[in-house]
């Protein structure tokens, strides 16, 4: 087993941790902005919102692209595709159904690379909406990588 990849877990898991602590304030800051009118909104307004879409994407690719491998890598499964290890994190636990994964993967895809104003009000309304969810998935994975680290700490 690899020493180093143990402690990187760990350190991931503690950054996970503080990127939802982050992403859960910028929820609580942007819940009065959902209802109103995409257009009556103020820069500092649209800033917020703007700060949620950059959590919720960060939170996403901390989970899915780092988290996830090296859990897989400590548990010696190849790392396939990104299908793969989503299904694998059903298989763990940390979802009930692979399919909200995919959801928040394509929200951040879409994030990153969506430049047209008329969707941003969907984008933050989406991400509004599986936000909770990332949370709970993210919290589920933190949860069993901690354990595993522990374990493979153990002597």
């Amino acid at each position: 087993m690899n020493p180093d990849k143990i402690i990187l877990l760990g350190e991931e898991c503690g950054n996970l941790k503080s990127a939802l602590v982050h992403l859960r304030f910028s929820i609580e800051r942007t819940r009065p902005l959902l209802n109103r009118a995409w257009e009556g909104l103020t820069p500092e307004e649209l800033e917020r919102l703007e700060s949620l879409a950059s959590r919720f994407a960060r939170v996403a690719d901390m989970l899915i692209q780092r988290v996830m491998r090296l859990v897989d890598d400590l548990e010696l499964i190849s790392s396939g595709s990104l299908l793969d290890r989503i299904y694998r994190a059903e298989k763990r636990g940390w979802i009930a159904k692979s399919d909200v994964l995919v959801r928040i993967r394509e929200l951040r895809n879409l994030i990153a690379h969506e430049y047209a104003s008329d969707k941003m009000a969907e984008i933050y309304e989406a991400v509004f909406i599986l936000s909770p969810e990332l949370d709970k998935i993210a919290t589920q994975a933190v949860g069993y990588s901690e354990a595993l680290v522990k374990r493979l700490q153990e002597p």
